[in-house]
C-alpha cells in the first residue's frame, strides 16, 4: 500500500493582470504585531531605516533630476530653478517655449532633421529667443554677458 500525500494549495490568489490581491483576500500580517511575524533583525532594519527616512527619495521621479539653469536673451541674464519652471514662467509672459526645447540647448543635444529622415544636423543653440545653460557652467556663458 502507497502513501499519498494531499497537497492544498493555500498561497495568495493574485490578478496577474494587475498583480493586485483578488477581493475578498485578507493579508496574512492583517491585525498581528511584527515581532510575530518578522524576525528581530529585521525589525531593527526597518526601525532603522524609518528613522533615517528618505534622504535623496526616488530618483526615477519627475522633478527629483532637476538643474538650476540660466537664460540669456540681448545681454540680460535670468536665472529659473528649473527648464520647467522656466517654461511656465515665460508661458505665463506669451513666449512660445518648451521644457525640452530648453533641455536639448543645455546639454547640447543635436536636432533630427526633418522629412522623417533619422540623421542629426547641427546642435541647437536657443529656444524660445534665449540662450539657456546650466548655472553651473559659469565659464561658457560668461562672455555672452
Amino acid at each position: 500500500m502507497e502513501n499519498f500525500e494531499l497537497f492544498i494549495d493555500t498561497s495568495p490568489k493574485i490578478n496577474f493582470l494587475n498583480g493586485q490581491f483578488l477581493k475578498g483576500h485578507k493579508p496574512f500580517n492583517k491585525g498581528i504585531p511584527m515581532n510575530e511575524w518578522m524576525d528581530g533583525r529585521k525589525i531593527k532594519k526597518v526601525i532603522k531605516c524609518l528613522e533615517i527616512g528618505r534622504v535623496k527619495g526616488n530618483e526615477r521621479l519627475a522633478g527629483s533630476n532637476r538643474k538650476q539653469i540660466v537664460g540669456i536673451k540681448e545681454g540680460k541674464l535670468i536665472a529659473f530653478d528649473s527648464a520647467l519652471t522656466a517654461e511656465k514662467i515665460l508661458k505665463a509672459k506669451g513666449i512660445k517655449i518648451s521644457r525640452r526645447n530648453i533641455s536639448h540647448v543645455c546639454h547640447g543635444k543635436m536636432i533630427k532633421t526633418k522629412f522623417g529622415k533619422y540623421e542629426y544636423s547641427y546642435i541647437r543653440r536657443k529656444a524660445g529667443g534665449f540662450q539657456w545653460f546650466f548655472s553651473d557652467d559659469v565659464e561658457k556663458y560668461k562672455d555672452l554677458l
